[in-house]
C-alpha cells in the first residue's frame, strides 16, 4: 500500500514588460497593468481553474496542488488509475472544485490546515452525499436522470438543485443523478462549470435527462458574420460584438447613442439632444457604415433595445465586403428569437426626468446693465443703464424685469418607456413577440417624441429538413415641435432666441408675452415654443421577413435558402404656422424711467400657412443562397453562393395653403388665399443587384482561410462604359490558432491565441444617381423667335460623366485574439490601413482653371485611414461577489492623399496632405496690446484692428492678412481621432452596478468658425451682445480691458470691429472629453420570496445618462459634442430614470 504526499511547491508567475504603444494612451496602459496585476493575484488565491479531458484523477490532483499550495494525501486503494476525469473548472472555490472532482468517484475529503485528506465514502451513505435536503420528508418523490454535454457525453459532477431550496444532488461518473422532490411543481436548476445553467420544471416527470449547453466565452463565443454565424475561434476578419443585455444597462432611447464607448472601432458624435432627433453620427474606422437588420439594410436607430440579441460591427473588408454596395464597414443588428424552453414573459419599464447635461450661464438683468455700460465705455460712448433702472429691474416695476430666458426655456423634460415581451417554444415551433413604447417630453415646451415598437419572430419546422421563419416588425412614431425649430442651422431657432433674448424685461406685459429687439427679428423664446404653431411628423413603418431553409437529405451539409423582405413606410408632415403678437420692448436710454413696449406680430408676419406632405417608400428584397458545409476528416469546408436584389420605390406629395380664419380648422380645405396655394410631388425608383461567392476552410480548428467575391451593380452609374456600373469586390483572410499547436506550452498563462490577417476591396457610391447623364436647363433669354413670338430653349447645364464609377477602398487588417489565465482576461487587438481611391469629388470644388464647363462629379481624389482598435475584458467571481471590467479604444487617423486643389493656392490651404475633417482658419498670435503693435503688424486690408483685437500671422510674408493667402487648415476634425470606453460591472447578493465611461480625444471644437456656405463670422459664444442680444458670463468676464490685458477673449465691445469674426486658431478649443455616459444601480428580490408567487425576477433600478462630463469646454457651460458653429443648439440631455424589471 502506497501513501501519496504532494509536497507544496512555490508558484512564480512571470510577466513581460507592458509597452506603451501610443503616448496618448498612457491611461490605457496603466489600466491594463492594474488588470493584469489583479488577475495575477486572483490566480493564486483559493479559487481553482483547470481543464481535464479523460485524464487520470491522480494527474488532475497533481494539477490542483500546483495552484493551491496544499498538500494532498490519500491511500492508493481509493484512487484507481482508471478513474478518469473530464472537467472544465474556472475560478471555482476550492471546496466546490473538490466536490466536482471527487463526489462522482464516491470520494470525499476534509481539510486540516494546509493539507487535503481524501478518503472513500461509505457505500450506504452515497445517496446521502449526492442528495441532501432541508425539507420535511412529507409527500416526497424521486426524480432521476442523466446529465450530458452538447455532444451526448456524460457530465460527472453536475450540480442538480431544487430551485428555492437547499436540496441538491451531484451527478456521478456516468452523469446520472437522483434527487428528492416535495412537489410536482418543483423546478430543477442544473449547473456545471463551462455550461449554461438550465431550469427544468418537473411537472410530474420521474425521469429528466438534461443536455447542457456550453457557455460561449472567449474564442468559443458565437459571432454574427455576413450571412451566417461563426465561433470566434474560426473568425478571420475584424469583428466586434456586444449583446443586447449590454444595451439595457442604459436608459432606453435611440439605439445609435448606445454604441459609443461600448464597441471598439466605432466613433460617434452626438450634436443634439432634441427629442426624436438626437441620434449620434457614427463612423467605423473613420468611414460611414452600412446597417443590416435581420439580413437586410434598414435603419436601426429606432429599434427598441429590448428586441436586440446582438450587435456585430464588421470592421475590415474580409468581413464587410460580402454585403457589397456601400459596405466599407457593416453594423449587423440581430433581433431576439425564441428558444426551446418554457414560456417566459418579461416586463421592463422606467420613468424619469431630463435636463441639459450642461447649462450656459447667461447675464441677468443687473449684470447685463453693468457689462453693457462697460462695453460702451470701451467704445468711447456714454452709459445707457442707470442705478435707478437696475433697481427697477430687481424690483420688477415700471416695465422692467429680470428674466433668465435660457433657464426659462430649458426646463425639465420627462421620459418614460415600457416593454413587454414573451419568448419560448418547442422543438417544432419557437417564438419571440415584443411590444414597447418610448416617450419623450422635451425640456423645451412642445418638443415631444412618441414611438411604439412591435415585433414578432416565429421559427417553425414545417417538415423534416424544411424550416420556416416569419418575422414582422414595425413602429409608429410621432415627432412634434413648434413652428420655430430647435435645429442648430435654422435661423432664429428657439435655442438661439433663448441666448439672444435680453434679460432686463419681464416674461409678460398686460397678458402678452414679451419680445426684445435684436439686429434681426424680435425674439421671444417662450412664445416661439408655445404660440407659433406646430410641426408634426408621423411615420408608420412595417417590415417583414420570410425565410425558407431546405436541408437536402441526399447530400450531407447542403442547404438551399430563400430569404425575402418587404418593407413599407408611410410618412406625413403637417406644419401649421400661426402668427402671434408680443409686447416688444423698446430699447432704453439713460433717461428712460418706465420701459415702454409696442404690440407687434412675430417675425413671420400676420398670415397663417399650412403645409401638408405625404410620402410612401417601399423596399422589396430577395436573397437566394446555396450553402454547403461539411467535414472531411480534419478538413472543414463551407461554401456559399448567393444572389441578392433590391427594388426601392418612393413617391411624395405636398400642398400649401395660406390664410385661415379659424385656427381650429387647420385643414387645407379652409385656406382662403388661393393665389398662394401650391402643390408639388415626385417619385423615384432604385434597383440594385449583387452576387456573392464565399469559401471558408479550416484544418483541425487550427488553420483558417476565407475567400469571397462580391459582384454588384448599381443604377447610380451608367452602363455605357464597361466596368463602371458593375464592379467586383474580392476579399481574403487567414487565421492561425497558435494555441492548438502541439508544441504550444499549455502551462503558459495565454491559454488561447489566434493570429488574423485580411485584405479586401470595398466600394461606395457616395453620390445621387444619374450624374452620368447630361442635364438640361432653360435658357435665360429666348432661344428663337417663331411667328414673331419668342420661344424658350434649353441648354446643357451640366455635362454627364459616363466614366463615373464606385469609390474604392483597399483595406488591410492584422490582429490577434487571446484568452489569458483560463478566461480571466480576453483581448482582441487589430491594426488597419485603408487606401481609398477614385474618391468622388463635386466639381464645384474644382477650380475653373480646369476648364469651367465641367460635370457634376469626378473620381479624382485619394484618402487613407489608419490606426488600431482593441478590447480587453476581465470577468471574475469571488464567492458571491462578481465583477467585470471592459476597456476598449480606437485610434483612426484620416488624411487626404490627393485632392484637386487649385495650383495657385498656398500649401497650407491645399487639402492634399491634410487631415480629413480639418477646419479652416487663420493662425492667431494673441491680442494686440498697443497701437504701436498694430502699426508694425500685418493687418487685414479693409479693417484697422483695435487694441485688444486678435493679431493674425502673415503666413506668406507679404505684409497683408488676406483671405486667399493666409488662411489654412488649422483646426482638427470635430470627430475624435481617439475614442475609448471603460465599462465596470459589479453584482453582490442581488445588488448590481453598471458604469460606462466614454471619452473622445484629439479633436478641436470651434467657438466660432466657418458656416456651411463658407461664411466666417462670430457667434453669441464669441462676441458679447452679438446680434443685439445677451451674452454669457464667461465671455464678458474674460474679455480684454485695460484692467484685464491677459484676457482669454478679445476686446470688450458692442461694435463689430470686423477683425475678430474670422475663423482662427484663437477660437478653436481642445475638444477632449470624458463622460460618465451611463450609470445603473439595481436590486433583485431574493428568489425564495418570489417562487410562491410564480415570479422569476423582480428587479428595481435607478439609471442615468450623461451623468457628468470632464472637458476644457465645460467651464463655458458648453457641451464638447456641440455643433461646430452655433448661435444656439439643443444640448445633450442628462437623464435620470427609475425602473422595474419583471420576469414570469
Amino acid at each position: 500500500m502506497t501513501n501519496y504526499d504532494f509536497s507544496e511547491n512555490r508558484i512564480v508567475l512571470f510577466f513581460g514588460k507592458h509597452n506603451h504603444f501610443w503616448r496618448v494612451m498612457k491611461l490605457t496602459s496603466i489600466l491594463l497593468l492594474l488588470i493584469c496585476m489583479h488577475v495575477s493575484a486572483t490566480s493564486i488565491s483559493q479559487t481553482v481553474s483547470l481543464k481535464a479531458s479523460k485524464q487520470p484523477l491522480s494527474d488532475v490532483l497533481g494539477m490542483l496542488k500546483k495552484q493551491t499550495k496544499f498538500r494532498i494525501m490519500y491511500n492508493d486503494r481509493f484512487i484507481d488509475p482508471m478513474m478518469l476525469v473530464t472537467a472544465d473548472i474556472t475560478r471555482q472555490p476550492l471546496e466546490e472544485a473538490l466536490n466536482t472532482l471527487l463526489l462522482p468517484h464516491k470520494l470525499t475529503y476534509h481539510i486540516e490546515g494546509k493539507t487535503i485528506i481524501i478518503k472513500a465514502i461509505e457505500k450506504d451513505s452515497v445517496q446521502k452525499q449526492l442528495a441532501t435536503s432541508t425539507l420535511a420528508p412529507v409527500n416526497r418523490a424521486i426524480v432521476k436522470g442523466k446529465i450530458t454535454d452538447d455532444k451526448g457525453m456524460p457530465l460527472p459532477g453536475a450540480l442538480i438543485q431544487l430551485k428555492g431550496t437547499d436540496t441538491k444532488a451531484v451527478s456521478d461518473a456516468s452523469g446520472e443523478y437522483v434527487i428528492n422532490i416535495s412537489t410536482s411543481e418543483a423546478v430543477l436548476s442544473v449547473s456545471f462549470v463551462g455550461f449554461e445553467t438550465q431550469e427544468i420544471p418537473v411537472r410530474g416527470n420521474k425521469v429528466i435527462d438534461v443536455k447542457m449547453i456550453p457557455i460561449e466565452k472567449g474564442l468559443d463565443q458565437v459571432v454574427v458574420v455576413g450571412y451566417g454565424t461563426q465561433k470566434r475561434q474560426s473568425v478571420t476578419g475584424a469583428i466586434s460584438q456586444i449583446s443586447g443585455s449590454e444595451l439595457l444597462k442604459a436608459p432606453v432611447g435611440n439605439l445609435n447613442n448606445l454604441l459609443a464607448g461600448r464597441v471598439a472601432g466605432v466613433v460617434s458624435l452626438q450634436t443634439s439632444g432634441r427629442p426624436g432627433a438626437d441620434a449620434a453620427a457614427i463612423l467605423v474606422r473613420g468611414g460611414s457604415a452600412k446597417y443590416i437588420v435581420d439580413g437586410f439594410e434598414r435603419s436601426f436607430s429606432e429599434i427598441d433595445p429590448n428586441e436586440v440579441e446582438t450587435i456585430s460591427v464588421l470592421k475590415d473588408a474580409a468581413a464587410a465586403s460580402v454585403f457589397g454596395l456601400d459596405a466599407s464597414s457593416v453594423i449587423i443588428i440581430t433581433t431576439k428569437r425564441g428558444k426551446q424552453a418554457p414560456s417566459k414573459i418579461s416586463f421592463s419599464g422606467a420613468y424619469g426626468l431630463s435636463q441639459n447635461a450642461l447649462m450656459m450661464e447667461m447675464l441677468d438683468g443687473p449684470s447685463y446693465a453693468y457689462w453693457y455700460n462697460k462695453a460702451r465705455e470701451m467704445d468711447g460712448n456714454s452709459q445707457v443703464f442707470t442705478i435707478d433702472q437696475v433697481r427697477k429691474m430687481e424690483q420688477g416695476i415700471d416695465g422692467w424685469g429680470n428674466t433668465n430666458w435660457y433657464k426659462e426655456t430649458f426646463g425639465t423634460g420627462k421620459n418614460q418607456n415600457f416593454n413587454v415581451n414573451a419568448a419560448g417554444g418547442t422543438d417544432k415551433i419557437k417564438y419571440f413577440v415584443s411590444l414597447g413604447n418610448y416617450n419623450q417630453k422635451g425640456n423645451v415646451k412642445n418638443f415631444d417624441y412618441n414611438r411604439y415598437n412591435f415585433r414578432s419572430n416565429i421559427d417553425a419546422v414545417i417538415v423534416n429538413n424544411l424550416d420556416l421563419s416569419f418575422d414582422i416588425a414595425g413602429r409608429m412614431q410621432n415627432q412634434e415641435s413648434p413652428l420655430f425649430s430647435g435645429t442648430n442651422g435654422d435661423f432664429n431657432n428657439i435655442p438661439q432666441q433663448a441666448i439672444r433674448a435680453l434679460p432686463y424685461v419681464p416674461k409678460e406685459i398686460d397678458g402678452y408675452p414679451v419680445s426684445t429687439r435684436t439686429v434681426a427679428p424680435f425674439v421671444s423664446p417662450l412664445a416661439a415654443s408655445t404660440l407659433s404653431g406646430y410641426n408634426d411628423r408621423i411615420s408608420n413603418v412595417f417590415q417583414s421577413n420570410l425565410s425558407l431553409n431546405f436541408r437536402v437529405p441526399q447530400v450531407k451539409g447542403l442547404s438551399l435558402k430563400f430569404l425575402g423582405s418587404y418593407d413599407i413606410t408611410f410618412s406625413t408632415m403637417k406644419r401649421f404656422s400661426i402668427p402671434f403678437q408680443t409686447m416688444v420692448a423698446n430699447n432704453p436710454t439713460m433717461t428712460t424711467d418706465k420701459l415702454t413696449y409696442t404690440l407687434n406680430y412675430d417675425s413671420r408676419g400676420n398670415e397663417e400657412s399650412l403645409i401638408e406632405s405625404l410620402s410612401k417608400t417601399s423596399n422589396l428584397r430577395t436573397n437566394f443562397s446555396v450553402r454547403y458545409d461539411n467535414k472531411f476528416g480534419d478538413h472543414n469546408i463551407e461554401t456559399l453562393l448567393l444572389a441578392e436584389t433590391t427594388n426601392r420605390q418612393a413617391n411624395s406629395f405636398s400642398a400649401t395653403g395660406y390664410g385661415f380664419d379659424i385656427y381650429e380648422l387647420d385643414e387645407l380645405a379652409f385656406s382662403n388665399d388661393p393665389t398662394k396655394n401650391n402643390v408639388s410631388g415626385g417619385s423615384s425608383q432604385a434597383r440594385v443587384a449583387g452576387f456573392l461567392g464565399r469559401v471558408t476552410y479550416n484544418f483541425k480548428n487550427k488553420y483558417f482561410g476565407e475567400a469571397s467575391l462580391r459582384y454588384d451593380g448599381s443604377y447610380v452609374f451608367g452602363g455605357m462604359v464597361p466596368g463602371k456600373r458593375w464592379s467586383p469586390f474580392p476579399a481574403g483572410s487567414l487565421g492561425w490558432r497558435i494555441s492548438e499547436e502541439n508544441w504550444y506550452n499549455e502551462n503558459l498563462f495565454v491559454n488561447e491565441l489566434k493570429l488574423r490577417a485580411s485584405v479586401g476591396l470595398t466600394g461606395t457610391t457616395g453620390i445621387n444617381p444619374y450624374y452620368f447623364l447630361s442635364t438640361l436647363d432653360y435658357m435665360d433669354a429666348p432661344a428663337v423667335v417663331l411667328d414673331g413670338l419668342p420661344q424658350q430653349g434649353m441648354i446643357t447645364s451640366t455635362p454627364g460623366n459616363v466614366n463615373l464609377s464606385w469609390e474604392k477602398a483597399l483595406q488591410y487588417n492584422l490582429g490577434f485574439d487571446a484568452s489569458l489565465w483560463n478566461g480571466l482576461l480576453n483581448v482582441e487587438f487589430d491594426v488597419f490601413y485603408k487606401y481609398l481611391y477614385d474618391v468622388l469629388v463635386a466639381t464645384s470644388q474644382i477650380p475653373d482653371s480646369w476648364g469651367g464647363y465641367k460635370p457634376g462629379y469626378e473620381n479624382i481624389a485619394k484618402i487613407d485611414r489608419k490606426g488600431f482598435d482593441f478590447t480587453i475584458t476581465h470577468r471574475n467571481r469571488l464567492g458571491e461577489f462578481g465583477y467585470g471590467i471592459t476597456l476598449n479604444a480606437t485610434l483612426a487617423k484620416r488624411r487626404w492623399l490627393s485632392y484637386p486643389d487649385a495650383p495657385n493656392r498656398p500649401d497650407w490651404l491645399k487639402l492634399t496632405g491634410k487631415a480629413e475633417g480639418a477646419q479652416v482658419g487663420f493662425l492667431a498670435d494673441g491680442l494686440f496690446q498697443s497701437e504701436e503693435e498694430i502699426d508694425n503688424a500685418a493687418t487685414l486690408e479693409s479693417v484697422r484692428p483695435m487694441v485688444g483685437d486678435i493679431r493674425y500671422v502673415d503666413r506668406n510674408g507679404d505684409g497683408i492678412i488676406s483671405y486667399a493667402q493666409d488662411r489654412g487648415y488649422v483646426g482638427k476634425s470635430p470627430y475624435p481621432n481617439i475614442v475609448a470606453g471603460l465599462g465596470l460591472d459589479f453584482d453582490w447578493k442581488g445588488v448590481s452596478l453598471s458604469v460606462l465611461f466614454q471619452s473622445g480625444l484629439d479633436r478641436d471644437v470651434a467657438l466660432t468658425g466657418v458656416y456651411p456656405d463658407g461664411t466666417m463670422s462670430l457667434t453669441s459664444m464669441t462676441r458679447p451682445f452679438y446680434g443685439g442680444g445677451n451674452a454669457p458670463y464667461y465671455l464678458v468676464e474674460n474679455s480684454w480691458t485695460e484692467q484685464n490685458r491677459a484676457a482669454e477673449f478679445p476686446r470688450l465691445t458692442i461694435a463689430n470691429t470686423g477683425n475678430n469674426g474670422y475663423s482662427s486658431t484663437f477660437w478653436y478649443r481642445n475638444g477632449n472629453y470624458v463622460r460618465l455616459k451611463t450609470l445603473q444601480i439595481g436590486y433583485s428580490l431574493p428568489t425564495k420570496w418570489l417562487k410562491p408567487r410564480k415570479i422569476q425576477q423582480v428587479r428595481f433600478f435607478i439609471e442615468g445618462q450623461n451623468v457628468f462630463t470632464i472637458s476644457p469646454l465645460t467651464k463655458y457651460g458648453l457641451d464638447p459634442e456641440r455643433p461646430g458653429v452655433s448661435n444656439g443648439y439643443y444640448p445633450q440631455q442628462m437623464v435620470t430614470n427609475l425602473g422595474l424589471n419583471l420576469v414570469f
